[in-house]
């Protein structure tokens, strides 16, 4: 379990009551990532949600069939959330993800938020309004980097 002012820190709670935030940290753990250590792999079940607190993180899509050439994305920061597929059906990671330097992250029990959402549909909405933005800046990011890959 957390601190539920950890909470607080991320974008992906905003407009969330603060009673939230004690419940959500119940099923909540910090996690260390070294430097260059995968965190998940592309096609793996997303049985988790992470939340960067410091450090950074890498996510690459693979560009074979086999995942042995791969291409960086984007570079995931302290205040963003990473895994969101662990939310959304069919709960299966799209990219992978790599720590670019040493990160601190908070992990989240995936089943476990998704059915406490389940019970709460008010939250749940308020959050999946909050992941929709974050999904769409990421497509836009990945369009960006594919075009600029191509050209």
């Amino acid at each position: 379990m957390i601190s539920p002012e950890l909470l607080r820190r991320f974008k992906l709670f905003a407009g969330l009551p603060p009673e939230m935030f004690a419940d959500i940290a119940q099923f909540c753990e910090e996690t260390v990532l070294e430097e260059d250590t995968y965190l998940f792999q592309q096609k793996d079940t997303a049985d988790e949600l992470f939340l960067v607190l410091e450090g950074s993180v890498d996510l690459l899509m693979d560009m074979d069939e086999t995942g042995e050439t791969r291409t960086e994305i984007e570079t995931i920061v302290a205040g963003e959330p990473l895994g969101w597929s662990a939310l959304v059906e069919p709960h299966q990671y799209k990219l992978s993800a790599v720590a670019s330097s040493e990160a601190k992250l908070i992990a989240i029990d995936a089943v476990k938020m998704r059915a406490f959402l389940a019970e709460r549909p008010e939250w749940g909405y308020q959050l999946m309004q909050q992941l929709s933005r974050v999904i769409g800046t990421r497509l836009d990011n990945m369009r960006t980097r594919l075009i600029s890959m191509a050209g």
